[in-house]
């Protein structure tokens, strides 16, 4: 699949931070802007099959480089206690999501943001 990985990278920061009850709104957002370009259109050959699929291949993968980016933060003494905190609030909320790409509820979660925004 052909998609927006270093968008998606850098815009990741953003909605990690986001609140929670527009978390996955922006996920579902962040996904029709840089994964599913062509989500809803008439031609469409997306199915809620490929977004599944994207969730638990490719996103999972991006947020595990995400995280080791963030580790690496955590080891420059530079930084001060509130950006440290950022940081580990970016990692608590990645291992969230990940525990939650398990789940079939947060799939269909997504995926209803996805057709509300399309």
């Amino acid at each position: 699949m052909d998609y927006n990985r270093e968008g998606i990278l850098y815009l990741l920061d953003s909605i990690l931070l986001s609140q929670q009850n527009m978390f996955l709104v922006e996920l579902g957002n962040l996904f029709l802007n840089h994964v599913f370009v062509s989500w809803n259109k008439a031609d469409c050959l997306i199915s809620d099959k490929h977004v599944r699929k994207f969730l638990v291949t490719d996103f999972y993968q991006i947020l595990c480089e995400k995280q080791a980016v963030y580790l690496e933060d955590l080891r420059d003494y530079s930084k001060n206690a509130d950006e440290h905190l950022l940081i580990q609030t970016k990692i608590k909320k990645i291992a969230e999501i990940c525990l939650s790409l398990r789940k079939k509820e947060f799939h269909d979660e997504i995926i209803y943001y996805m057709n509300i925004l399309s």
